[in-house]
């Protein structure tokens, strides 16, 4: 966990930019993280953000349900074959985006988020090189964003679009 709460320290983005490189993230010590945070074991507020978006053309009508209902055993019409490609695509293009903003209480100016969707945790499919990523934005990585901004952001938009993370390694 020490890789995970030294980042609350580093002031420099230099060093957070050197830091993040190096480090690997279990996901056992970001739940102990957000647990202890909970309990108020140490005296950081923790907040959740879970998004699950889903394109909206891609969401089963009822006379998609029925063709594949009265489709029954053995291969699929035309229909029922289209209702299992929208899951399909439904499956492959949703979002499920979950983030942990981190506010120290000595410190409330200070803030870290740590955000991922199920793209950047896949072992298989893994859009950056090094593999399982969560992102880390704070105020030393958009020194001039205020929090308050950051959860609007979080709470209004339905796909937030977080730019400027920085990558680190994660891992299950």
């Amino acid at each position: 966990m020490n890789s995970l709460l030294t980042i609350f320290n580093i002031k420099k983005k230099s060093d957070l930019i050197d830091h993040c490189r190096q480090s690997v993230i279990d996901a056992e010590d970001l739940a102990n993280l957000t647990l202890a945070c909970m309990t108020e074991v140490i005296p950081i507020r923790h907040f959740r953000f879970h998004k699950h978006h889903h394109p909206e053309h891609l969401v089963p009508k009822e006379r998609d349900h029925e063709a594949l209902a009265r489709n029954g055993v053995g291969p699929l019409s035309k229909d029922a074959k289209r209702f299992v490609n929208k899951i399909d695509q439904m499956l492959e293009q949703r979002r499920l985006f979950n983030g942990h903003l981190f506010i120290p209480a000595e410190y409330p100016t200070d803030w870290h988020l740590f955000y991922f969707n199920q793209r950047d945790v896949d072992r298989h499919r893994n859009h950056w090189e090094l593999g399982e990523h969560i992102h880390l934005m704070n105020m030393v990585t958009h020194p001039q964003l205020p929090v308050l901004e950051l959860v609007k952001k979080l709470e209004s938009e339905d796909r937030p679009k977080l730019g400027g993370g920085l990558h680190i390694r994660y891992q299950r």
